[in-house]
């Protein structure tokens, strides 16, 4: 994919974004608010450095599948608060859904900070965690 091809799949996505406003999420049993921050997630990494090229694209692509997930998760996969100490009233939900038309499993993150508002904040494939291969030692 070009450079051409990643700028118009970058505009389509944030036309997109600023349609939604927010999604009524079933198991959580609350709206879930697209915001700037989650917006920019999928773009740029947490210490605002642009995510590579490949990272973007991978979660553009997966950006469709976002509001299935939200409406279709039968459970929450995972809850904790964050691991920063300066951020230790923001909660992380993590919903897992398969979704689309080949029927991925597909994970998306949403952040809450003290009693505030569910945000949307990431999307990713939701692979199992145990399936890594180990690495290997040096000089072996």
């Amino acid at each position: 994919m070009s450079e051409v091809d990643l700028r118009k799949l970058i505009e389509d996505y944030r036309k997109k974004y600023d349609s939604i406003g927010r999604v009524r999420c079933k198991i959580m049993n609350c709206d879930i608010y697209f915001t700037s921050v989650g917006k920019n997630h999928l773009i740029y990494k947490e210490n605002r450095k642009k995510r590579t090229e490949a990272e973007q694209r991978y979660k553009l692509r997966l950006f469709p599948l976002v509001i299935p997930v939200i409406k279709n998760a039968t459970e929450i996969k995972s809850w904790r608060f964050s691991n920063e100490p300066a951020q230790s009233d923001v909660q992380h939900y993590a919903l897992v859904s398969e979704v689309g038309k080949h029927k991925v499993k597909v994970r998306i993150i949403i952040k809450r900070a003290g009693d505030g508002q569910f945000n949307f904040h990431s999307v990713m494939l939701d692979e199992p965690t145990n399936t890594k291969k180990p690495r290997k030692k040096r000089g072996s």
